[in-house]
């Protein structure tokens, strides 16, 4: 007779992804994840593997599931100017909300582990391409619909956009002001 889980594994996972969150990868134990996580040692190992194993399913589940959620979302719902600026609103307001110290997930981890773990490394090298594309194409297509200048040069604004979006990110989890976080987010519509 197969073995059956008597806890919900999204649940345990969404505990755990939380706790890697505020914690890093380093400092959060595996007392600490069977203990957040509300399941026995057997139950652990049985369903996800090792630590490093939940730890990559979570990020990769993260990158799938809530950033390229959001990216597409912004795509679909906004001009493409107004779809980039949303996304710094929406980070600049999230970074200075009560959970806005965890600062990003997927920076968290690159930071942490990215020098150490090729893994990880792929998984962020992946994630800031794409986020960069989305900047990318949306700078082409409001050049084209008028909304943002012609001298802005697609590439570099692509590159300069990723690099404050993940600086206010890192700047957040640093417990920066919410003013310095507002003059990064006047400094892209300056630029764009």
């Amino acid at each position: 007779m197969p073995w059956k889980k008597n806890f919900d594994v999204d649940t345990a996972r969404d505990r755990a992804k939380a706790l890697f969150w505020s914690r890093g990868y380093q400092a959060t134990s595996m007392d600490d994840l069977l203990k957040g996580m509300a399941i026995n040692r057997g139950s652990f190992y049985a369903t996800f593997g090792s630590k490093q194993d939940l730890y990559l399913d979570v990020l990769r589940r993260h990158e799938e599931h809530y950033r390229r959620g959001v990216l597409e979302h912004l795509r679909t719902a906004f001009a493409p100017r107004e779809a980039i600026l949303a996304l710094f609103d929406a980070v600049r307001n999230e970074a200075s909300g009560p959970k806005g110290t965890r600062g990003c997930f997927l920076a968290n981890a690159t930071m942490e582990l990215a020098s150490s773990d090729r893994t990880v490394a792929k998984i962020a090298r992946g994630a800031f391409n794409e986020t960069e594309a989305f900047f990318h194409a949306m700078i082409v297509a409001g050049r084209s619909d008028g909304a943002i200048p012609p001298t802005v040069d697609p590439v570099l604004a692509a590159r300069a956009l990723l690099g404050l979006l993940l600086g206010i990110r890192v700047l957040a989890r640093g417990g920066s002001a919410p003013a310095v976080l507002d003059s990064i987010v006047q400094q892209v519509d300056g630029m764009i």
